[in-house]
């Protein structure tokens, strides 16, 4: 917030930041559905100038899916898509990804957040936690193929 902002800009970003900042709290302890309305309202209430719109929308899609909510993915999907400057974005969105056990586009989400904050404790930690498949054992057949799922068991340590 800088001078040239109206009184009236001023108090609603701060109603918008207490509707996050009870999010997260609520969020913390997992109460998923208050925090989505906590994260709801704080979208809701802010305008497309607030640099950290796309973080609310990406917490509030995280607390639905957590719930059980599918269509919190979206939103999550949504506000990645538009994010440039946030990598907590994306771990929301992978986090996400990985609940519905969408394992290539978890890494992809890691990935494009890693390209906007290489450093960033949390999506290595994903990174690290997910690990790092193996090759096929039969590369000219897919991964899915049942003679390939087979031979990877069986050679499995």
């Amino acid at each position: 917030m800088d001078g040239s902002e109206t009184p009236f800009a001023q108090e609603r970003a701060q109603l918008v930041q207490q509707e996050y900042q009870l999010g997260l709290a609520f969020f913390r302890k997992r109460h998923w559905k208050t925090a989505a309305r906590h994260f709801g309202l704080a979208d809701q209430k802010s305008g497309r100038h607030d640099i950290h719109e796309h973080l609310y929308r990406s917490y509030h899609g995280l607390s639905l899916v957590c719930s059980g909510d599918v269509s919190g993915l979206n939103l999550c999907r949504h506000a990645a898509a538009k994010e440039t400057l946030q990598a907590r974005v994306f771990q929301n969105l992978a986090l996400s990804e990985i609940r519905f056990r969408h394992r290539k586009r978890a890494c992809a989400a890691i990935r494009l957040g890693l390209q906007v904050d290489p450093s960033h404790a949390g999506l290595l930690q994903l990174r690290r936690d997910m690990g790092v498949r193996r090759n096929p054992c039969l590369p000219f057949l897919r991964r899915e193929n049942l003679l390939n799922k087979w031979l990877g068991k069986a050679t499995y340590r």
